[in-house]
């Protein structure tokens, strides 16, 4: 849905790194506890279970994370302009949601592509969904409470329009998707400039805080998971947590 235009002027979102091999970031965890978001800050975040209101096998209602993403969270939703929120879609995540996710989308591409062989299929599912991991070097991102699926909204619970929704797995999603439509030289739509500022207001907010950003999903950013780990050059200092590894 759209929503009026604040006309905020952030600079443009820049390149960012390359995460393909994520997987070798050395892991040494810093034993923070998971805790709840829900009714956090509810004057500035907005809870809203995605895969909970999808029936997704696993899915719980509430939304955990790392003790400091939920201060860093806090942080960035006091920069926003007053009357708008965060929404949160996803953060920790139970690896049977995380199969069933991967398996969901994993479907979804074998119906587009009937050519596309298992192998293939299993690469490149990999591209927007994580592998579900038991392997403790390697999680996938959400099984550490360090990963979160976010967007904006304004007062009236209306979406900012960001250009695609949750899930979204189309080159559309991709962060800096109408940031390289400038760079190409193409002109952008009233709407496509709305988007384009949306999705600098969220980048912008998040990064200013300590987050990193998933160049191929506007919606995910990281903090002290491999993810983050590899975009920063240093070790990840969450590994993989259950709800019954404890919460503060």
């Amino acid at each position: 849905m759209r929503t009026k235009n604040y006309n905020i002027n952030f600079q443009k979102i820049p390149l960012l790194p390359d995460i393909t091999s994520w997987k070798n970031v050395e892991i040494r965890g810093c034993g923070e506890k998971l805790i709840p978001l829900d009714e956090l800050y509810p004057n500035r975040i907005f809870i809203e279970s995605q895969y909970f209101s999808q029936g997704i096998e696993g899915a719980i209602k509430e939304c955990f994370v790392r003790e400091t993403v939920a201060k860093m969270l806090i942080e960035a939703s006091k920069r926003l302009p007053n009357d708008y929120k965060l929404v949160i879609w996803d953060a920790w995540r139970p690896i049977e949601v995380q199969e069933a996710v991967f398996n969901r989308y994993k479907e979804k591409l074998k119906n587009l592509n009937p050519e596309m062989n298992e192998k293939n299929l299993f690469i490149f599912a990999q591209r927007y969904v994580s592998l579900p991991s038991v392997d403790e070097s390697k999680p996938s991102p959400h099984s550490t409470g360090g990963a979160v699926d976010l967007s904006l909204i304004d007062s009236s619970r209306n979406y900012l329009n960001m250009g695609t929704a949750f899930d979204d797995f189309s080159i559309k999603a991709n962060t800096r998707y109408y940031e390289q439509l400038l760079e190409e030289g193409k002109v952008l739509s009233e709407d496509d400039l709305v988007m384009l500022n949306n999705r600098r207001l969220l980048f912008h907010i998040m990064t200013a805080v300590g987050f990193t950003n998933y160049s191929e999903e506007w919606w995910h950013y990281d903090y002290g998971n491999q993810f983050w780990g590899k975009s920063k050059g240093v070790n990840a200092i969450y590994g993989k947590i259950t709800v019954q590894d404890g919460i503060k």
